[in-house]
């Protein structure tokens, strides 16, 4: 059990012969008492600053702890923003796939259709030549035969 300064100063000793002088042993007393007291300031101040330091301690950990979650939903919004947008990117070109190749299909059927009127043109043309070649060749035998005449 702690001794108390105000315990010190009411102690009281037996008197005996060829003892301490008591004035001595009351000055002691008080001098132990008063340093008593200063350490039990001196403590009570050092556990004040203690428990604020403690205090203090436990605002930093939750700081931190705020500032990691932050960081962590940080970098998962990163992240999702990352692949969301990789996603986005890898959609867009699959769609310009597509386009192009419905463009190279439409760009190969035109293409098909004008070979195709070529050839139907130039048969035409054939058939134009043949015709006007024959109607040129009975023209010229009627001349001929006009001449004979």
């Amino acid at each position: 059990m702690p001794i108390t300064p105000l315990e010190i100063r009411k102690q009281e000793f037996k008197k005996k012969v060829r003892g301490y002088d008591p004035h001595e042993v009351r000055e002691f007393l008080e001098m132990v008492a008063t340093e008593i007291e200063g350490l039990l300031r001196e403590n009570a101040g050092l556990s004040e600053r203690v428990k604020d330091t403690d205090s203090k301690i436990e605002d930093y950990r939750r700081m931190e702890k705020i500032l990691q979650d932050t960081l962590t939903t940080t970098q998962q919004a990163a992240d999702e923003l990352k692949s969301g947008a990789k996603k986005e990117a890898e959609t867009i070109i699959a769609n310009a796939r597509v386009e192009a190749q419905r463009f190279l299909k439409e760009a190969q059927t035109e293409l098909s259709k004008i070979r195709e009127e070529t050839k139907i043109i130039e048969h035409q043309k054939l058939l134009l030549v043949s015709e006007f070649r024959g109607l040129l060749e009975s023209y010229l035998r009627l001349l001929e035969r006009l001449e004979k005449k």
